[in-house]
């Protein structure tokens, strides 16, 4: 197979910011199966038609949202589901803040004139 339009592994990563491991992990997830696999050198290609998907999991990932939600809505590119799957990650960061927030004011020490703390 000719390797015209195709990057490799590396490159993709340097232009996406990503390590190699990543990409890897991704390929192990079934989210992004490189486009082409030497067979000699068993080095991996992508074509830049990945690109808008690797865009989608980079975008997806910065929300900590799992690689399994990810995997789901490129399947089946439901905009609806993705829709509430972002809502509820939004929750879930709100809830995390919220979380942080009091373990802070658990772990800042009290003045002693002051008590109880907390």
């Amino acid at each position: 197979m000719e390797r015209k339009g195709l990057f490799p592994i590396g490159d993709v990563a340097k232009l996406f910011h990503l390590s190699v491991g990543s990409l890897r992990h991704y390929e192990k997830a079934r989210l992004l199966p490189p486009e082409y696999i030497d067979r000699a050198t068993g080095y991996r290609y992508y074509s830049t038609r990945q690109f808008e998907c690797l865009n989608t999991i980079r975008y997806l990932r910065a929300l900590d949202m799992p690689l399994v939600q990810i995997a789901g809505f490129l399947q089946n590119r439901d905009v609806n589901k993705m829709r509430e799957l972002l809502r509820q990650q939004k929750e879930l960061q709100i809830m995390e803040k919220k979380i942080d927030n009091r373990l802070e004011q658990l772990e800042t020490p009290c003045p002693q004139s002051l008590t109880p703390c907390g």
